[in-house]
């Protein structure tokens, strides 16, 4: 089965160049990246023949991603994320917490419980206030009790 290997000609930037010149897009089909590609080439053009360098990658791992982990180890992954509604999940709350304690200079050994106490504390401290704020519940009524209060006022 004969097949074409014309995608191994060129790049998809000289490709959409090329479709550019003869008219074939026009100007708002044009995809996004291909402006920002033209004015910031890559050293090395992706091609599909080019050889692999030999560099390792670099592991990148931030203090916030350690904190996280021993999280999620600890107290486990039961939020669900909903990218529609702001605010922070209780693993990123836990981390800033740590990291605020860590730059008022507590001792680094005792700063997991220190955040953990702190944050406990927090959530204490919100039920409370939302007790005060929030109008107590009557006692709970019956619908029977209701209508014959309603009969007898008749």
């Amino acid at each position: 089965m004969a097949q074409s290997r014309l995608e191994k000609i060129g790049t998809i930037f000289s490709k959409i160049r090329g479709f550019q010149a003869s008219g074939a897009i026009q100007p708002e089909q044009v995809p996004l990246w291909y402006n920002i590609y033209e004015a910031f080439p890559p050293k090395y053009e992706p091609r599909w023949d080019r050889k692999p360098t030999n560099n390792p990658i670099k592991k990148i791992l931030y203090k916030e991603d350690v904190i996280r982990a021993k999280y999620y180890q600890t107290f486990g992954n039961k939020e669900v994320v909903n990218l529609q509604v702001d605010g922070n999940l209780a693993s990123q709350t836990f981390i800033n917490k740590y990291l605020s304690l860590e730059q008022e200079g507590h001792p680094a050994d005792s700063l997991w419980e220190r955040t953990v106490q702190a944050l406990e504390l927090d959530k204490e401290a919100t039920i409370e206030n939302d007790e005060l704020t929030t109008p107590k519940r009557p006692e709970k009524i019956s619908f029977k009790d209701l209508f014959n209060e309603k009969d007898n006022k008749i």
